[in-house]
């Protein structure tokens, strides 16, 4: 049962049926957008804050760790009361659109990002910038450098972060609806068809989200060794 329900969802995929496909997208869109975001906002905030003291204390740096291991549902469950329509945000009416769960994944992927990279940063010996301006070094080389010498642990934060955000159920499910044609991406059809029964269904949708991740890592890992 389970084989011959696994070949109909590989059928599905293979011969381009839109649902299935429209639902890829949603979560490739979602993920790589809040992702995205997070790294614009993450990246510089995780280097002021790795070159910073103040942000090496013991006190700031357990709650950046704390904040890294967010429990999702924690997250959509804030989420959603900010924009539901009783909430701050609410007449921007955002609760149980696709851009809610961009918002959540966001929250959930920017401590990832600020921590690994305040985390790569402090590897980058203190005596460096001043060693390389003795050597000559103008400003901007002396940045180029230290980005060449930190770029491998914060590409590692920005794939950690697209693994938290193509592998996220609760939150988005939350703040999402998980509606059909609108909302549902491959994690909560993977939980919806797995209600139903439908395990080979859910084994297909599974290996077509380990294939979108794969590829958008790789994608962003080759990126980052041409720069």
């Amino acid at each position: 049962m389970v084989l011959s329900d696994l070949f109909d969802g590989i059928v599905l995929i293979l011969t381009g049926d839109p649902e299935v496909w429209s639902i890829a997208f949603l979560s490739l869109l979602v993920s790589t957008s809040a992702v995205a975001l997070a790294s614009a906002i993450g990246i510089p905030l995780g280097v002021f804050l790795g070159r910073s003291n103040r942000g090496n204390g013991v006190f700031f740096s357990s709650v950046l760790n704390t904040l890294m291991g967010l429990p999702p549902v924690v997250v959509g469950l804030t989420v959603f009361l900010i924009l539901a329509a009783e909430g701050p945000l609410g007449t921007l009416n955002l609760v149980f659109t696709p851009m809610a769960m961009v918002i959540a994944q966001f929250v959930l992927t920017l401590p990832i990002v600020v921590g690994i990279t305040k985390s790569a940063v402090n590897e980058i010996p203190e005596d460096l910038p001043k060693l390389l301006k003795s050597m000559g070094a103008d400003e901007a080389q002396t940045r180029l450098l230290l980005w060449h010498e930190a770029k491998t642990g914060i590409l590692i934060g920005v794939i950690t972060a697209l693994g938290r955000a193509f592998s996220e159920v609760g939150a988005i499910l939350i703040v999402g609806g998980n509606l059909k044609g609108y909302t549902r991406v491959l994690t909560t059809a993977i939980v919806t068809e797995t209600s139903k029964g439908n395990y080979g269904v859910s084994l297909a949708l599974g290996i077509l989200l380990m294939s979108l991740s794969f590829c958008v890592t790789a994608f962003v890992t080759a990126l980052q060794h041409r720069r």
